[in-house]
């Protein structure tokens, strides 16, 4: 770690690293010197094959946002003004420490509606930024389809010890092919347009001052172009909801639909202006389908041995696919209900 922590321009002797275990994907640790605070991260190179590439997207936007006055993360450059150094074979970055709170689990409706508007203010200051000089470092990240083929192929191929648990779940995904293309074709026929989209908005990923005002969005690594109505429903289905996704008995599980109604409320009011038809109308649709996709994805990582989300436990992966599996259904039963209070503030 020495040889890591001198390779950027951190002021003062460090006193501490301690790590943060929040997230699922990159080795995340606090450093700590006698002038200042910092965030050290080893980039998971399994999944963000082109380093380069990953940390341009995050530079530009910064700048970008900088510039127009908002508060976003800061990039410190290593000691050779690099956006981040190779150590051992090992990718790393640093940013400066923004003071705050973040939550797993939302209990206090200002929470709602700060994450709503802070998702909101991100995709409108952004609406004019050049797009076409964004990487796409994940192909097909919310390509529902493209996940659903990956997991048709990984069931063909698994040991039938793992299918006999999840026999339930597998045969729902499997029962749900046509619905996996619905935002997939609209994105064909140009009916949702490409936007500058954080698209991993979940609610660990907003920091928060004292007070429970959003201050900023974080994790930019998946920060490309893609849909806002994948945005949109991935900070509901974190931010919505009883239980994480860690949460294994499904009886305390349920979507809550009054901060539903105060996240779209607060959204609309901030952002409606830039949606369009079809974004407005697919809202729903979409929530239920980023459930399954994430749901898809757990049940695809634990049958195929874990390698893309962290656990503690073997079967962890597979709790996380029945929770978010049975929640898509909690939108289908809520449906038409859910369909009302976009209408209403979507007017």
């Amino acid at each position: 770690m020495e040889e890591i922590l001198n390779k950027f321009p951190f002021k003062g002797a460090i006193e501490s690293v301690v790590e943060n275990t929040i997230g699922l994907i990159n080795n995340t640790y606090v450093v700590t010197s006698e002038y200042e605070k910092y965030i050290l991260q080893r980039i998971n190179k399994d999944i963000f094959k082109n380093p380069e590439e990953l940390m341009e997207n995050i530079n530009l936007t910064t700048n970008y946002l900088n510039d127009l006055g908002k508060k976003t993360l800061s990039l410190i450059k290593d000691k050779e003004g690099a956006l981040y150094t190779t150590c051992q074979g090992e990718h790393w970055r640093a940013f400066k420490y923004i003071e705050s709170k973040s939550f797993k689990k939302v209990e206090n409706i200002k929470i709602v509606a700060e994450s709503a508007k802070e998702l909101a203010n991100f995709h409108k200051h952004l609406i004019s930024f050049p797009i076409h000089t964004l990487n796409n470092t994940i192909p097909d990240f919310h390509n529902t389809l493209v996940i659903f083929k990956k997991f048709q192929d990984i069931c063909l191929n698994c040991p039938e010890s793992l299918t006999n648990q999840s026999i339930q779940e597998i045969n729902y995904i499997l029962s749900k092919e046509e619905d996996c293309e619905i935002i997939y074709k609209l994105l064909v026929k140009n009916k949702l347009p490409l936007r500058v989209c954080h698209n991993d908005p979940k609610v660990s990923n907003f920091l928060f001052d004292h007070s429970l005002n959003a201050i900023c969005l974080i994790d930019l690594d998946t920060l490309m172009p893609g849909t806002l109505l994948t945005d949109i429903s991935d900070a509901i289905r974190t931010i919505c909801v009883s239980e994480t996704e860690d949460e294994s008995d499904l009886k305390k599980l349920h979507f809550k639909c009054d901060y539903f109604e105060e996240f779209i409320k607060t959204y609309l009011d901030e952002n409606k202006i830039n949606l369009n038809y079809y974004e407005l109308n697919n809202i729903v649709k979409s929530i239920e389908l980023i459930f399954l996709e994430q749901g898809i994805r757990f049940l695809t990582d634990y049958l195929n041995g874990n390698k893309y989300f962290k656990v503690s436990y073997r079967d962890q992966n597979l709790v996380r696919a029945k929770n978010q599996i049975y929640l898509s259904k909690e939108v289908v039963k809520n449906n038409n209900y859910l369909e009302e209070i976009v209408k209403q503030y979507a007017r």
